[in-house]
């Protein structure tokens, strides 16, 4: 069964619901950001990530220093009793400090949870207006044929069954601009800053705990240890100067060009 839409349920029903839904986002948006705190960061271990980030860079551009500059620079690391990687190796952290900082922060998760309940709130708020003002009403019609399989996804709240699968119910198309809402913020938003903008992602909102578990603490691998591996792959790198001879090199190319 096919119908007319009447062009009034565009501008009474479709375009209020989507200017409401993206205003909310907009302003859900704005309040997460104040309940947001900054991560604590352990600088020991940023400074160990730095140091073995260095090392590892030394051994891939070895062959762009000369011997002495490579040498000057291996002694820093691995020098014995003076060296960066064998003087101040990191200690092991104790299993009860690792357990306490495991639990993470309990700002940043009081944070999170205000969040949550914020999208909580709105959203239901939300879905009451829609259906309770928009109830029944079909809002839009897809520009393709579409399966009966659809028709579910796309008629939540009009119990038509001969009514064709393409056309949208107004309880469907808020819950299309509210799962797009964050996207549309951002490329919105990307008009007005350059700066990287952190929109609120209802996907994530409705999520909440259910991500990835977190690694068990002491988990990762042994500082020490990475240091002493470090310490090792320094130690046994064979230096070969790619540029000892390329102003011979430069010179015989230039012989070649000039003879052809």
């Amino acid at each position: 069964m096919g119908i007319v839409l009447d062009p009034k349920i565009r501008d009474n029903v479709l375009l209020p619901i989507f200017v409401v839904v993206v205003m909310t986002s907009m302003i859900r948006s704005s309040i997460t950001v104040l309940f947001r705190s900054d991560p604590k960061v352990d600088l020991k271990e940023v400074k160990n990530q730095q140091m073995l980030g260095r090392c590892k860079m030394l051994r891939a551009a070895s062959h762009f220093l000369t011997e002495k500059a490579f040498k000057t620079r291996k002694a820093y690391y691995v020098k014995k009793d003076v060296g960066v990687l064998v003087k101040c190796p990191p200690k092991p952290k104790d299993p009860m400090e690792a357990l306490q900082q495991g639990n993470g922060d309990p700002m940043a998760a009081m944070g999170m949870m205000k969040g949550q309940m914020v999208f909580m709130v709105s959203q239901g708020l939300l879905a009451y207006w829609v259906s309770h003002l928009f109830s029944g009403f079909l809002v839009a019609k897809t520009p393709f044929p579409l399966t009966f399989q659809f028709k579910g996804m796309l008629q939540r709240g009009v119990e038509v069954t001969a009514l064709e699968p393409g056309y949208v119910s107004s309880l469907c198309w808020y819950m299309f601009v509210m799962m797009s809402s964050h996207s549309l913020i951002g490329l919105v938003q990307s008009f007005f800053t350059k700066q990287e903008v952190e929109a609120d992602d209802p996907m994530m909102a409705m999520m909440g705990s259910m991500g990835p578990s977190p690694m068990m603490p002491g988990a990762g691998p042994d500082p020490a240890k990475l240091y002493k591996a470090e310490q090792d792959n320094l130690e046994m790198i064979l230096h070969e100067f790619a540029l000892e001879n390329v102003e011979v090199e430069l010179w015989r190319k230039w012989r070649q060009e000039r003879v052809k």
